[in-house]
């Protein structure tokens, strides 16, 4: 296993150190992560021996279902976070599947090429330009090659970003654009409240803002979370998007 650290860039580092302080916990807060992992595994193609390369494997929510549908693949399994890569490898230890392990930043160019799988979960949305990166991918397919991911849709947050905007708050949720060749939705609400929701992203790691964010001050979170408590029952919606591209 391959855990040099490559050169990431300043956010992806900030992001993969907070990822990676959350490893051991992870999955105990993960649920909506694990059951993204696995609708998304139910659009894997049937492929007998092929070659794979996961972004942002984590702990192996998705590399579990990878290695059970694909005994005789060769799974590449990524991350920008040693600490994951590490729990993944864990997770992984029984698996008779062709598995290998590599630290690597999504956000840089990718240097394989001619694979037949690219699989990401819940990754995307982390990356400055989401768009750019899947067109980069794309064309490291081999043909009839296909890429497959989830990620946080357009209308992620809805309740929440209404509220900050209403009174006037700054907003540190990543830019979420239109993603292709999306073949599968949903929009979820899975938190009781408002703070909940808040404590939930923090558990997995999840609270790392955009570029130039101020955060919030602590009388102004709470303003916040009472005003989204109070318009919207404390309900805030992710949507996730399912897509799938092939090589042209």
């Amino acid at each position: 296993m391959s855990l040099n650290s490559p050169i990431l860039s300043r956010r992806s580092a900030a992001i993969a150190a907070r990822f990676g302080a959350k490893a051991d916990e992870y999955e105990e807060q993960a649920g909506l992560q694990a059951d993204v992992a696995r609708r998304l595994a139910a659009h894997l193609p049937d492929f007998d021996a092929p070659k794979v390369l996961e972004l942002g494997c984590g702990t192996g929510l998705l590399s579990r279902h990878l290695a059970a549908r694909y005994p005789k693949g060769k799974l590449r399994l990524t991350d920008a976070a040693p600490a994951m890569i590490r729990a993944c490898r864990s997770n992984l230890d029984e698996t008779q599947a062709n598995v290998s392990f590599e630290v690597m930043d999504a956000a840089a160019p990718i240097a394989y090429e001619n694979l037949d799988l690219i699989v990401t979960s819940m990754m995307l949305h982390w990356l400055p330009d989401p768009l750019v990166v899947l067109t980069q991918l794309r064309r490291k397919l081999a043909p009839g090659g296909v890429l497959l991911f989830a990620t946080l849709g357009p209308n992620c947050f809805a309740e929440w970003r209404t509220v900050l905007a209403t009174e006037g708050l700054p907003s540190g949720a990543p830019r979420l654009p239109e993603m292709p060749c999306v073949v599968e939705e949903e929009h979820l609400t899975p938190d009781k409240d408002t703070l909940s929701f808040l404590r939930r992203m923090k558990a997995v790691g999840g609270l790392h803002p955009r570029d130039g964010y101020v955060p919030l001050t602590a009388g102004d979170l709470r303003r916040a979370i009472r005003a989204t408590n109070f318009r919207f029952g404390g309900r805030v919606t992710w949507h996730i998007v399912y897509g799938r591209l092939q090589r042209p």
